[in-house]
């Protein structure tokens, strides 16, 4: 079964799509999310999903993945990502092929994969310069959330920095327009109609 699973779009997205998911750029006042407390903006850990390194180590983020309701996730043949634009339409902007969740009992040997390559998937230039001041914080989180054992905390931004691996990806040139009710992004939907 395929199924559609919302995530936070990036304010850049699609118009310069390679720089807008290398760092977070997503928008203000949003429920979940890493805290920035300059401007009262936060960010979604799924907006690092498209860096080099994950995508070679085939580890993302998506948050209904991270409903503790629901943990752990069925595996899934295609999940398609979808985001939202404030007062529009919903988006589908890629595909994640042959979906498992991570369990926490895969944490540590995921935690040693990541390791090393935090550096340049988390606290690189870009992300610097989108902090700025703010810097030291979002280091703070991210070293926190690396530290977590818990794969699912109903995105109270307690829970481990990746959540599910996949076969495949596919990130489409242009995003599709859905006809799709805005539900939370906790949740997936089936049947979601292409315009």
């Amino acid at each position: 079964m395929i199924r559609y699973a919302r995530t936070y779009g990036s304010r850049l997205f699609p118009e310069k799509t390679e720089k807008a998911w290398q760092f977070p750029t997503g928008p203000s006042a949003d429920t979940f999310g890493v805290p920035v407390p300059d401007g009262n903006k936060t960010f979604g850990l799924e907006e690092f999903n498209f860096n080099k390194i994950l995508r070679e180590l085939k580890l993302a983020y998506v948050p209904c993945f991270g409903n503790a309701r629901f943990y752990p996730r069925p595996t899934i043949k295609e999940l398609n990502l979808i985001y939202k634009i404030a007062g529009r339409d919903h988006f589908h902007y890629a595909t994640m092929h042959n979906v498992t969740p991570i369990l926490d009992n895969e944490i540590c040997d995921v935690r040693k994969i990541l390791k090393p390559n935090l550096n340049e998937i988390y606290f690189n230039r870009d992300a610097h310069d989108f902090f700025k001041n703010d810097f030291e914080n979002f280091q703070n989180q991210i070293h926190f959330m690396f530290n977590q054992n818990s794969i699912a905390a109903n995105q109270i931004n307690a829970s481990f920095l990746v959540n599910l691996r996949y076969e495949e990806l596919t990130i489409f040139k242009e995003p599709v327009n859905l006809d799709v009710y805005p539900g939370r992004v906790g949740q997936w939907k089936v049947n979601v109609i292409r315009k």
